[in-house]
């Protein structure tokens, strides 16, 4: 019998990379504009539906185009929503955010969205990712004497803020 050349039988077990039984994926972030529908509940099934993507913390922030309301804590979605928080979230637009830290510590100061009031109104920002040179950016921000208290992922979230904000030409916040 011939034998065949298999270059993957020849690998040895330590070439592969032993993976843990944990979800392995990054946050789920999930949007939606619907006038006159109930865009928490369905931010909220959205985000039940993308919780694979992130089990640490979850946070749906809504708004009426004036401005915007906020939930969020740490836990799994349905643990961090109920009936009389989804009812209070009001308004014809929502996005939503599951957490899984590919950087940072799994506290409630890295939860997502945040929220933050600029000269050209409030804005909500959630997102999947890492910014590669927040040392650098943070180096930057000391220089100019301000107080730097937040850690790298609420750095990455301000400095996403400050992206958007920065090349904003919008009037007020339903031209956005």
């Amino acid at each position: 019998m011939a034998k065949t050349s298999n270059a993957h039988a020849a690998r040895d077990v330590d070439d592969f990379e032993l993976v843990s039984d944990q979800p392995h994926d990054e946050c789920g972030v999930f949007g939606i504009y619907a006038p006159g529908e109930e865009v928490a509940r369905i931010c909220f099934f959205g985000l039940f539906a993308l919780q694979h993507r992130g089990q640490e913390s979850a946070g749906i922030a809504v708004s009426n185009g004036k401005s915007l309301l906020l939930h969020k804590d740490m836990g799994l979605v349905t643990q961090v929503f109920d009936e009389d928080s989804i009812a209070h979230l009001i308004g014809n637009s929502a996005i939503g955010h599951t957490r899984y830290s590919t950087t940072g510590s799994s506290v409630l100061c890295n939860a997502q969205p945040i929220i933050s009031t600029s000269v050209v109104g409030d804005i909500a920002v959630a997102h999947n990712g890492n910014l590669v040179n927040t040392e650098k950016l943070r180096l930057e921000i000391k220089t100019r004497n301000k107080p730097l208290t937040i850690s790298f992922d609420a750095l990455k979230d301000k400095l996403c803020e400050n992206f958007v904000l920065g090349r904003a030409q919008w009037r007020n916040l339903t031209d956005r």
